[in-house]
This record gives C-alpha cells, structure tokens and sequence, in this order.
C-alpha cells in the first residue's frame, strides 16, 4: 500500500467526515489506514452512493493526461488551485492508489481511466470493505451545526451530539454544507449548475431524439461574441440537446444569463464538407432523389426533419431543386445553428461554485480561517468537464487532507 501517513504513538486523532461521497468516502478510506486515527462519516446515503451513476455506471475514474499544465485547462473553475493540488496527487498516483485498493483499471483511447470490471457497483462494493474496520463508524444522520470551541469541534444531528479533534467538509455541490462553511468564515462562490443538457427553441429538433453527431465543432455565441470553439459529442433528446460537447458549453456558459429573449447561440456544422463539394455532388447526382443525396452527408433523420420542416419534397430528383430549397438545405448541413435557452432542471452533474479555493490551503486542504478544518471534493469552487477530471480532483483533495491529518 502506498504510504500515507506517519504512523502516531500517541492518543488517537478523532475526525468528522461530512459527506461520504468520493472525496468524503476516500478520505475515510485512508484516514482509517492509520490505527490511531478514529474516524466517523455523516451522510443520509451510504459511503461512495454518489460514484454508482459515474461513466455511465462504468466509474470513469480520472483521465489520463501527463501535461499538469494542460491537465487543468478542464476545468473551467479552480485550475489555477489545482496546478498545486495535481503536483502533488496526479492521475498515475490515483491509478496506483485504486491499485494498492484492489482496483485495477485500464486506459481507453480517449485517456480516460475505468475499473477493469467496467462496473461502478463493484468498484463501490471494494471501496465499501475497506471501511468495514473498527476504527471507522458511519452515522445517517444530517449535520445540523458544526461548532468550535477551542481545540474541539461539536457536531450536532438532530438527536445527537458528537466531539472530534478534526472536521471535514465533503458534501458535494448541494447540501447544507455551503452554511456550515460560512457559518466559519468562509466565502461562499455562488453556485450554478454545471454539465447539464440544454433546453432549445427549435422544436422540430425534437424529432431527433437518439441522433447523435460525432466529434463535432460547436461556436457558442452570446450578445454577439464569439466564445471558443469546442469539440465533443452532441446527443439529441426529448426537449433538449446532452452529450459531452454540450456539458462542456453549459460548463463554459455556467454563469452566462441566456434565455429564450436572449438566446446562448450554438453555430455548427454537421458535415465537413465545403459549400462548393456539396454543390459539385448535387451536379454529379442530378437524378437521385434530395433525400438521398443529401444523407451521403448527414444522417437519413436528421435531413428528413430539415425536409419536412421547410416543406420539400424529398423524393424528386435533384436536378428539380429550387434555388432556395437547396440554399436551406445546404445551410443545414454547414451552418446549422441551435438556439440554447435553458438549462435542464436537475440534469447537472456537477455544480459550479462553493468555497472560495483562496481560502483553502491548497497544500493540504486546510481551512486558512479555522486551523483543523478541512474542505474537500466538489463543495470547492472547482468544477471541471466530465472525463474523469471532477473525480480526479476529488481523490487528490482526500489524499492531500488524509497526508495531513
């Protein structure tokens, strides 16, 4: 196993986990390695619940990327932090980490980095035994208030009183763990949902549900400036667009105030073929149907809804395309635009905002306003693009804390 902690020959160090998600529960993880530490996790779910829905239910651990510079360039909040944080915790020390826990994992093309089982549940159920130690305890309860008093912290549930020498906050981007923090001094970054599917005003796209354009280039525009490009996978379903391309731009837009008066402007082009190459195969393939000639292009759906919105008769042949018909069908394989005007309610991932990081002492996840207080995982104002990376920094934070305590 890879070393951790000094071990102590002194009294035992108490610690108060709150939140046992995948910082919270890794934290209470290695902390119990060390016998004289007496750890015990608040939560109303059981330990690493929240790592159950990840990659898809495969568990996409973290993403593997050597250059830490370029490494923090996904995440939209915190990179700067986390260029210390990821000095001293980087994605191979996770890998080695979930090794020396009994997960093996493999790297995919795309570098992110899944369990060998390819399953959540059992990377969970693994996790899971290695708290089932005497100096853990896991209490489902809800922490109430969080008090110091001198060297001590008093957590209070709603039944209940408990002391600990050490106190760490992991709720995640919701919870009342936002108020505990302040409670302490701490800035609170006003939060946002981040990675979400977005709502958009063209109803006829609708009828794409299931259709998904592969590593696509997406412009998001708003009030008239270009923001920049990105690339990803776009899925259409009912009443919104998802895929990793569009949680990156919600992720990029978390704090951008679009709507339906004032719409986040998405500009793409779903082949990639020029005006001209298109024109030239129109020509060369005068007596093969609209539809057909232009599904050599895009997908058979996708120019069917384009077709039926604007009221062309998709079975003529080509040669007896109007002037304007073929403008708007060219138009809707180079220059497509998607009109963005809300998020999805409850479909975020993640959450954008949380405890100001400046606050946060980056070597050690210590609180810079009370001395034994500790702040890990997303109740951090750090969000990064799905991939691994919100993980990533969830596993260096725990280590980091748990190295210190």
């Amino acid at each position: 196993m890879m070393s951790f902690y000094t071990e102590q020959e002194s009294a035992y160090k108490s610690t108060a986990i709150i939140g046992a998600g995948a910082a919270g529960g890794l934290a209470a993880v290695l902390l119990c390695k060390n016998p004289y530490n007496k750890v015990m996790a608040f939560d109303i779910k059981e330990p690493f619940t929240s790592l159950l829905p990840t990659g898809g239910g495969r568990c996409n651990i973290t993403n593997a990327q050597n250059d830490i510079k370029e490494y923090v360039t996904n995440y939209p909040r915190g990179n700067k932090f986390l260029i210390s944080v990821f000095s001293r915790f980087n994605y191979e020390k996770t890998i080695q980490l979930f090794d020396d826990l009994g997960i093996k994992t493999y790297i995919q093309d795309d570098k992110r980095v899944f369990p060998i089982t390819n399953s959540a549940a059992e990377t969970v159920k693994i996790l899971r035994k290695h708290l089932n130690i005497p100096n853990f305890s896991f209490k489902k309860e809800k922490v109430i208030s969080v008090e110091k008093k001198s060297d001590k912290f008093t957590i209070y549930t709603k039944n209940n009183k408990y002391d600990f020498d050490n106190v760490i906050l992991a709720t995640g981007g919701k919870g009342n763990g936002f108020e505990l923090a302040k409670n302490f001094g701490h800035t609170i970054v006003e939060c946002r949902p981040s990675l979400c599917s977005l709502d958009i005003c063209e109803n006829y796209l609708y009828e794409l549900s299931g259709l998904s354009f592969k590593d696509i280039e997406i412009t998001p525009v708003f009030n008239n400036k270009k923001q920049q490009k990105v690339t990803g996978d776009i899925l259409f379903s009912h009443k919104s667009i998802t895929g990793p391309v569009v949680f990156k731009i919600s992720a990029l837009n978390a704090y951008t105030d679009f709507s339906s008066e004032n719409p986040l402007k998405l500009k793409l082009k779903p082949t990639n073929k020029s005006v001209n190459e298109i024109e030239t195969f129109i020509k060369n393939n005068s007596k093969k149907s609209i539809k057909n000639v232009f599904s050599a292009f895009v997908p058979e759906s996708y120019i069917s809804v384009i077709l039926k919105t604007n009221n062309i008769n998709g079975n003529k042949q080509t040669a007896q395309i109007t002037k304007q018909e073929k403008e708007i069908l060219i138009n809707s394989v180079t220059d497509m635009e998607i009109n963005a005007i809300s998020r999805i309610k409850n479909s975020e991932i993640v959450t954008a905002g949380g405890i100001d990081v400046k606050e946060i002492n980056s070597k050690t996840m210590e609180s810079k306003i009370i001395k034994n207080l500790y702040c890990i995982g997303e109740i951090l104002n750090i969000d990064g693009f799905t991939g691994g990376f919100n993980l990533q920094n969830c596993w260096a934070n725990a280590y980091l804390c748990s190295l210190n305590i």
